[in-house]
């Protein structure tokens, strides 16, 4: 569509419901549209390598080969441009600490609001890095709390 300045993201999730969900809400706005989604690792770097999208919105564990935080090593490898945020049910900081060190904009746990989730892609989109907890370098990253 021409003059459409929503940054492209796709969606790599194990849980339809999930992928669905995330889908509906992105494309309400102005700022996001998904042009794909995708279950696991294998068919989302294909995509990627397809589509060329802005950004990524990964699963931390996916449940089937590669997970999210080993795509997103693989996925800035070949697209160093692009942004990846993770997506994950686990609060933990040591999948925290993984997804930064892989490059990972972002961190979200799922139980976030979608404000949490929208700010963390607009801050990925800015060049800054958002995450939960301050277990990484914190001159490079802002710091989320929820509720």
């Amino acid at each position: 569509m021409l003059g459409d300045n929503r940054k492209r993201l796709i969606l790599i999730d194990d849980h339809i419901l999930v992928r669905q969900g995330l889908e509906r809400l992105l494309n309400l706005g102005d700022k996001f549209v998904v042009c794909e989604e995708t279950g696991d690792a294998a068919s989302g770097l294909e995509l990627v390598r397809e589509l060329r999208p802005d950004g990524v919105i990964v699963d931390a564990c996916l449940r089937y080969g590669t997970d999210g935080i080993d795509l997103t090593k693989k996925l800035l490898e070949e697209f160093p441009a692009i942004v990846v945020l993770i997506l994950s049910a686990h609060d933990d900081p040591e999948y925290i600490h993984r997804a930064a060190k892989a490059g990972a904009m972002g961190y979200v746990v799922k139980s976030a609001s979608f404000e949490t989730l929208e700010l963390a892609l607009i801050n990925a989109f800015n060049g800054k890095r958002t995450f939960r907890f301050e277990t990484i370098d914190t001159t490079s990253v802002v710091t989320l709390t929820t509720n």
